[in-house]
C-alpha cells in the first residue's frame, strides 16, 4: 500500500479498562469520540498495549493534567486490565524507524504529533481493509523516548478476551503508594 508500510501483529495484548465497563471489547465509544487512530463517527478502534509497562503509562496518562491523579482514586475505581487475543493481522507500521519515516513523521514520533494526520492515515488504511495500526505509544512520550508499542485494532477484526479482568493491584507493575 502506498504511503505506508505494514507489519503483521498477532497474539496477546493488554487493554486498560475502567472498572464499570461491561464489554471491554466494545469500540462504540471510540467510534463516537474518535482517537489518535480512528476518525470520530466513521469507525471504532480497540486500543491495546503490547506490555504491562505501556498499559501502566496509559493508565497514568489518562490522569495527566487532572486534579485527581491515578493514585488519588479509590482502589476499586482504578483501571483494570484484560488480556486480549489478536489474530494474525496486517497493520500499518507506525512503530519501526522505517515505518515512521514512510508515514512522513519525524524520528521523534509520536511526540507532539496531533491526531489529525494519524486519523487520516488510519482512515485510508481502514478503507483499504487493513486491520489496524502498530504504533509507538504516545503515553508519556518525550522527544527522545517512548514507552513501547500500542496496537489500534479497527472494528471488524475478530479479537477475543483471553483472561478475566485483573484488578489494579494485580497488574500495575510499579509500587503502589500507600
Amino acid at each position: 500500500m502506498s504511503g505506508y508500510d505494514t507489519v503483521q501483529r498477532a497474539g496477546r495484548y493488554l487493554r486498560v479498562i475502567a472498572p464499570d465497563w461491561v464489554d471491554p471489547l466494545d469500540t462504540a465509544y471510540s467510534k463516537r469520540t474518535g482517537g489518535r487512530w480512528n476518525v470520530p463517527g466513521v469507525f471504532g478502534a480497540l486500543y491495546l498495549c503490547a506490555d504491562v509497562h505501556v498499559a501502566a503509562a496509559n493508565a497514568r496518562a489518562r490522569h495527566a493534567g487532572r486534579a485527581l491523579k491515578l493514585f488519588d482514586l479509590r482502589p476499586e475505581a482504578r483501571p483494570q486490565l484484560v488480556t486480549v487475543g489478536v489474530p494474525p493481522s496486517d497493520v500499518v507500521d507506525a512503530w519501526t524507524t522505517s515505518g515512521v519515516g514512510a508515514l512522513g513523521f519525524a524520528e521523534s514520533f509520536p511526540y507532539e504529533v496531533p491526531w489529525v494526520p494519524c486519523q487520516a492515515i488510519a482512515h485510508a488504511a481502514y478503507v483499504a481493509g487493513v486491520a489496524g495500526v502498530a504504533a509507538r505509544s504516545n503515553a508519556e512520550a518525550t522527544p527522545t523516548r517512548y514507552v513501547g508499542e500500542e496496537l489500534a485494532v479497527f472494528e471488524g477484526t475478530d479479537v477475543r478476551d483471553l483472561l478475566e479482568r485483573q484488578q489494579f493491584a494485580q497488574w500495575y507493575p510499579d509500587p503502589i503508594p500507600e
